[in-house]
Parts: C-alpha cells; structure tokens; sequence
C-alpha cells in the first residue's frame, strides 16, 4: 500500500451539492465529502460504525433523536445501526471512517445522500 494525495482520488458528484471521495481499505472506508449549503442527507442508518470530522463549515445532525450543531474541528462518533438525519448549514468539507467497509456504497447504494 502507498500513499494516495486527495487530489488523485476521483470525485463522484452524487447531487449539485454533495461530492463524495472514497479510499478504502480492507477492514474500513474514508470518504471525504464537499457539501454545499443547503444539502440535505436523508434519514438513514447502517451496519457500519461511523467517524464522522469535520474540516470546514457547519451541519446539524439529528442522531437517534437528539441534534447537534457540528462545525469546523468536530468529531461524532456514530453507532452502528443509529438513526440520522443531515442539514447543512453552511458549504462543508467532511471526512467520515467507516468500519466495516461500506458494502452499499460498492453495489452503487446511495440515495440517501441524495435526500431520496
């Protein structure tokens, strides 16, 4: 395994407003997202337990019924299986870990990301 520069990892743009890099690894996903303001992530939840970081700008997250602000130097960990919602709030760059590896991300499942 190298190095790999941000810069080198293709963009998927998924909406006008969200873009998604994914690096991944045996036993884990990284995916670095760019969110414009506005964006919405539908409620969803999944297997995997998350990380989620943010580097730039502001959301606010409904998780399992309680909300949160999130901005710039932020970490939530999310548990496996809970519940969120996302709104943000302001144009944001996010890195979120994933373990296990994201398996519906693979078979192209993502609409929730979409705000479908």
């Amino acid at each position: 395994m190298q190095p790999q520069r941000w810069n080198n990892i293709p963009r998927e743009k998924l909406s006008d407003t969200l873009e998604r890099q994914v690096v991944w690894g045996e036993r884990s996903t990284l995916a670095r997202f760019r969110l414009g303001q506005g964006t919405h992530i539908s409620k969803h939840k999944h297997e995997n337990e998350q990380c989620t970081c943010m580097l730039e700008g502001a959301m606010k997250m409904n998780l399992a019924g309680q909300e949160f602000t999130l901005r710039a130097g932020d970490v939530l960990v999310i548990p496996p299986w809970a519940e969120h919602e996302v709104w943000v709030l302001e144009d944001a760059v996010v890195l979120d870990f994933f373990s296990p590896p994201r398996q519906d991300w693979r078979q192209g499942q993502h609409q929730y990301l979409q705000g479908k």
